[in-house]
């Protein structure tokens, strides 16, 4: 992908500046965590057959994802996309793909519903870190944000099982998230299991 796409650097520097402006408490759903969706899938762009405005259209919506979270925590996709409109509308951003950018943004409210490709990749991205092997410790920080959010405590173990089985039903879409993907995150879930559930 063409890092120097105008449309792109736009966007960037635009959701930069809006994540950069999120409260503390967001210590998971913040820029750290958008930038990590842009480079995963940038990474499994180039496993697909994407054509350069379908790519384009993918960064785009990466980037806006989450940028919803500037506004509201719970409906931040709707909030999100309705940022992506008016900030795209305001660069001449083609209409089309506007349309594009927003269905994406809303497939990933989760459960996930990715209709196309674009889509897909975009799901797998945003579930990037489900493969990583500090799993666990980003885990425990979503944990955090959610209590801070909710002023609500929840119980280590209540976390836990609801973990394992999240895991356990959550699937990757694209081609390369079902080849890859889902063989590091498996391996996720066994030492989840291990480490942090009862036997």
């Amino acid at each position: 992908m063409n890092d120097n796409n105008k449309y792109i650097l736009l966007v960037k520097q635009f959701v930069t500046e809006l994540l950069c402006k999120l409260p503390s408490n967001l210590c998971y759903h913040n820029l750290t965590h958008t930038e990590e969706v842009v480079e995963a899938s940038k990474l499994l762009a180039l496993h697909s057959n994407l054509s350069s405005i379908e790519k384009e259209i993918l960064i785009i919506s990466a980037w806006f994802h989450d940028a919803g979270h500037s506004v509201t925590y719970v409906g931040h996709e709707i909030a999100g996309a309705d940022l992506a409109k008016e900030f795209l509308k305001k660069i001449n951003y083609p209409p089309e793909r506007i349309r594009e950018v927003i269905a994406c943004i809303i497939c990933t409210h989760y459960p996930p519903r990715p209709q196309n490709k674009i889509q897909k990749i975009l799901c797998d991205a945003d579930m990037f870190h489900l493969t990583l092997n500090d799993y666990e410790e980003r885990s425990l920080k979503l944990k955090q944000e959610i209590e801070s959010v909710t002023n609500c405590n929840i119980p280590i173990q209540f976390w836990c099982d609801k973990n394992v089985e999240f895991l356990k039903k959550q699937c990757y879409f694209s081609k390369y998230g079902k080849k890859l993907f889902s063989k590091l995150k498996e391996s996720n879930l066994n030492k989840f299991i291990c480490d942090h559930c009862d036997s």
